[in-house]
């Protein structure tokens, strides 16, 4: 069998499997595997062959970690929505206590110490599990 053969088979089972996690790293390294197939069958040495793979596969992680640390925010955009939300004082004093918001009770604090646990409380910020509220 060919050596562009069992590159290519090796592609196909990248690709194949990549369908099943969606990270997108075994499709960069799926189409790696098939460049260095196309060099096989251009005539390319194993030494091209095994160059061509590892400089694709190189570029396209280094491609894919910089587009995902571009986009990929979540925990930010999740905090950004609960910042001006009215909550519920369950419990204060000395400026912590629990609100209830969103159907759950929260620990929180206070943005300052002006604040009044008497007037409507707004989410100002969020701390890891804990909500910074302010008036």
């Amino acid at each position: 069998m060919q050596a562009y053969f069992w590159w290519w088979i090796v592609a196909a089972v990248l690709v194949g499997v990549e369908l099943t996690s969606g990270t997108f790293y075994l499709l960069v390294y799926g189409l790696a595997a098939g460049a260095a197939g196309v060099a096989a069958w251009l005539g390319v040495g194993l030494v091209g062959q095994l160059l061509t793979a590892g400089v694709i596969a190189a570029l396209g992680t280094l491609a894919l970690r910089h587009w995902k640390r571009s986009t990929d925010h979540p925990e930010s955009s999740v905090q950004d929505m609960d910042i001006g939300q009215p909550v519920k004082v369950e419990s204060w004093q000395d400026g912590r206590g629990q609100v209830k918001y969103r159907g759950a009770l929260w620990d929180a604090e206070a943005e300052s110490a002006a604040v009044d646990s008497a007037q409507p409380l707004l989410i100002r910020a969020v701390k890891g599990n804990t909500l910074v509220l302010g008036n």
